[in-house]
């Protein structure tokens, strides 16, 4: 006996997709032609996505019309559980084509839920919760701290599960480590807003308040193979930012890679800061150095040259969006050396964040 799902993401969009439930589990129907379940891959994804939020598990086993006879033992599809949905999707179809000629036949499949009722497949698969899109002042609530903290869990292991891989765009964090942005994001809306975080709140993309605030707490978007391009920086933007700032040589090749780096180097010039900075410093440690190679410049250079050689680095370089004639506060700025100051300012202009 079967019972035909109809499958809507979390944005509210009908896949177009065959999929019943089965007395034993689901069955998602193959693709062919141009309209017959075109969405395939987004159902089959979504499936495994909610299976997984909802704890079921589950087995997949090829189930086209030839191998119908055959023990099912002998047509599971093995995939890796752990992986991303995906990269999970990649590999089942590895597995679905495995021993034949064509390398994009995507077939039905029997997806085997054992010990879950049709009733519970049905509310885990089918039903999920109404979700509104969140205005734009709510999610500028979102700090760098909140986008820290979620980067830090990603990192170490926790998830986002109510977000899938992301298949478009990776958000590197400063070692070039790639994380899914709707993840960071989404758990960053979890701890500054206090609710559960869905794909619907928000979107993602270039001129989004998500990619906005991910760039501007140090993370780096980049996008995959099929991902949207990067759009080119506003040529008057920049040249307007420049006014009265004249950068070296190096400075412009940085400014090149990454416009955004005017702004960095505009709060780094402040008048008078790096000195106050330099002066708060001694007058905490009795001495300048490195903060971060702990270099001793008086030690190595002498009293007189020494302090030559440690600069100030504003190490917040997008924390938030600023208002006009926001000052930088001291803690914004770090004592380090040249070195360590030009090694910073080019992870900058490749778009590595400096802090993370």
């Amino acid at each position: 006996m079967s019972d035909q799902l109809i499958l809507v993401t979390d944005d509210g969009a009908h896949l177009n997709a065959k999929v019943e439930l089965h007395d034993l589990g689901i069955i998602l129907h193959s693709r062919s032609g141009t309209d017959r379940n075109r969405d395939y891959r987004a159902a089959l994804e979504l499936l495994m996505s909610r299976l997984d939020h909802g704890q079921v598990a589950y087995r997949i086993y090829l189930d086209s019309r030839p191998v119908q006879r055959v023990d099912l033992a002998e047509r599971e599809l093995a995939f890796d559980r752990l992986s991303p949905v995906g990269s999970r999707f990649d590999e089942l179809v590895r597995a679905m084509n495995a021993g034949s000629s064509s390398h994009g036949a995507w077939r039905r499949l029997f997806i085997e839920t054992p010990g879950t009722s049709q009733i519970r497949l049905r509310e885990i698969i089918v039903s999920k919760p109404t979700i509104s899109r969140l205005p734009a002042s709510e999610l500028r609530k979102i700090t760098t701290t909140h986008i820290h903290n979620a980067v830090q869990k990603l990192l170490g292991g926790g998830d986002a599960p109510n977000f899938a891989a992301s298949r478009d765009y990776d958000a590197l964090t400063g070692n070039g480590t790639p994380l899914a942005p709707k993840k960071v994001f989404g758990l960053a809306i979890e701890e500054a807003l206090g609710i559960e975080a869905f794909p619907g709140h928000f979107s993602a993309g270039w001129g989004q308040v998500c990619f906005e605030l991910l760039e501007e707490a140090g993370l780096w978007i980049v996008p995959k193979k099929e991902g949207v391009s990067r759009p080119k920086p506003d040529a008057d933007l920049v040249k307007a930012q420049l006014v009265d700032f004249v950068p070296t040589q190096e400075e412009r090749v940085w400014i090149e890679g990454n416009p955004r780096i005017v702004t960095h180097l505009l709060r780094e010039r402040a008048s008078g800061l790096a000195k106050e900075k330099r002066d708060a410093f001694i007058a905490e440690h009795g001495r300048l150095f490195c903060e971060d190679c702990t270099l001793d410049p008086v030690e190595r250079y002498g009293p007189e040259a020494g302090s030559a050689c440690i600069e100030v680095h504003h190490h917040r370089t997008h924390v938030e969006n600023m208002a006009p004639g926001h000052k930088t506060s001291l803690d914004d700025l770090k004592c380090i050396c040249a070195n360590c100051h030009r090694v910073l300012h080019r992870k900058l202009a490749l778009g590595l964040s400096a802090s993370l």
